[in-house]
């Protein structure tokens, strides 16, 4: 069924009920969101065939959720691009998946044109939408098409992962893998019409669209967009919207934390915030639960080939660091021994592989990555878990496990122990080359400024949780650590950094 219909039944029912709500501006409501969406999509019924991607490439805003409500109207696929990706990447999207229309904001005017042309495509670039809604760039409402029918297995959105390892993968979405992880969400977080929710996670990625955007319009509440994360505006937001419901990263809990002015805002309208991305340390969650008087601090663990969310914290999920909880009910899981494929012992170190409503068919117009990604009917998240009675425990990426003179290393254990180091703001571990090793354990840290490199590696060298070959060999202090448009380490521009 088209996921456009979910959206419309509100818009039907609740029209003057708000949508989108901004505290210093106007609110929308669902039947101007609906009026919204049903100009685009007469624009584009106009210009482009079922089936065509549609693309936004604007910031956080309420027109990048009125253009996928128009695409998937007008029966077409929608494809957010990550604003956060340098010219050439966004170049390698448009070629990659050829959409037939951009939707822009001014702000990206130039890269957007530059892309397109050295894309080589054929696409009509629609610009000017970083403030209110353009009425006059698109077309009638009263024009609009259908809703267009549209089947469970096809797309309903072509989305890039981030291209840290490689080229941006562009992960086919149908209609159902959309809808069965947004049910899933709303299911497990128990998310209604009475809540509101701040979206502070960028829209391009799954945790802010599917995890946060569209719960709340496919249940009839409310939401409000972050768009430039700041802590202090985020706390802001929450307390003059008497939001309930958030999502972050770890780090911006971190920032939040250390910000006095967040601290000052009055937040305990929220009953609950997810957070994923990365692991949080137990610290910092009971500091961040108790500070912004958070009812529930539930882990939120997911891939966009899974459309996000297949893991989810509970209330009795443990707070110690790794824990991501159970799954939800729209995946089945092994966790797996990858050379072999055969399941792993429960407590033992094996990679995460998924199968359900919710995971991808296919990469875009890549069979052979499709082939690579996929044992049977069992998608490869190149995870490391472990399962302890019924709880999923994240170990580390597959793809970032160190091999040190034959030795397998988690970085993740090597940064649990450095982060217990009175002075240690955070700290990152990754593999470099080494000609005798092949890889030598490297640590990035993030100090209070009192810390030295050499004091580091003493405090790793005596402590018995680490074995010989989990030991440090480099240590490096930085102020901070380059991020991906996902929040997360970028450890593999950390690695080329520091090995030059």
């Amino acid at each position: 069924m088209n996921l456009y219909e979910t959206f419309a039944r509100n818009a039907g029912s609740r029209p003057e009920e708000a949508a989108v709500l901004d505290p210093d501006g106007e609110d929308i409501t669902y039947g101007e969101l609906d009026e919204q969406a049903g100009s685009i999509a007469a624009f584009l019924d106009e210009r482009t065939e079922p089936g065509d991607r549609v693309a936004a490439y604007t910031l956080d805003n309420p027109t990048f959720v009125a253009v996928a409500l128009a695409a998937w109207r007008a029966g077409r696929v929608f494809m957010p691009v990550n604003y956060r990706f340098a010219l050439e990447e966004v170049a390698y999207v448009l070629d990659d998946a050829e959409p037939s229309v951009v939707v822009g904001d001014a702000v990206f005017a130039s890269t957007a044109e530059s892309a397109l042309e050295a894309a080589d495509t054929e696409t009509e670039l629609v610009q000017g939408h970083a403030g209110g809604f353009r009425e006059d760039a698109f077309g009638d409402p009263g024009d609009a098409p259908g809703p267009v029918t549209r089947l469970d297995d096809e797309p309903a959105i072509v989305t890039h992962t981030s291209g840290t390892t490689g080229d941006p993968k562009g992960v086919v979405q149908t209609h159902r893998n959309v809808g069965a992880q947004v049910e899933a969400g709303v299911t497990t977080y128990d998310v209604t019409e009475e809540d509101t929710a701040v979206v502070s996670v960028p829209l391009f990625h799954v945790g802010g669209f599917h995890g946060a955007t569209l719960m709340s319009l496919f249940t009839g509440g409310s939401f409000v967009l972050h768009p430039a994360w700041d802590p202090a505006e985020w706390a802001r937001l929450v307390e003059e919207t008497e939001a309930t419901v958030t999502g972050l990263v770890p780090a911006m809990m971190v920032d939040a934390l250390g910000s006095e002015e967040a601290r000052e805002h009055d937040t305990s309208s929220l009953r609950m915030s997810f957070y994923g991305g990365s692991p949080a340390a137990e610290s910092t969650l009971e500091e961040f639960e108790e500070a912004f008087e958070v009812d529930y601090l539930l882990n939120y663990y997911g891939q966009t080939e899974a459309c996000g969310l297949t893991v989810a914290g509970t209330p009795e999920t443990p707070r110690t660091e790794g824990a991501l909880g159970v799954p939800v009910q729209t995946v089945e899981t092994r966790v797996v021994e990858p050379d072999t494929g055969e399941d792993v012992e429960e407590g033992v170190d094996g990679e995460l592989w998924l199968r359900g409503d919710s995971v991808m068919p296919r990469y875009w117009e890549a069979p052979e990555r499709t082939e690579r990604a996929f044992e049977q009917e069992w998608f490869r998240t190149g995870d490391v878990v472990r399962r302890e009675g019924g709880i999923l425990y994240f170990v580390d990426r597959l793809d970032e496990i160190i091999l040190s003179g034959g030795e397998k290393v988690a970085p993740s254990r090597v940064e649990e122990v450095i982060a217990e180091m009175e002075g240690v703001k955070d700290a990152a571990v990754f593999g470099t080359p080494d000609d005798r090793l092949g890889e030598k354990v490297t640590a990035a840290v993030i100090g209070d400024g009192s810390l030295t490199a050499e004091e580091v590696e003493a405090f790793c060298d005596d402590h018995e949780a680490l074995a010989g070959y989990e030991k440090p060999r480099r240590v490096h202090l930085v102020d901070s650590f380059p991020r991906t448009g996902s929040q997360k380490v970028d450890k593999k521009a950390l690695s080329d950094e520091l090995s030059g």
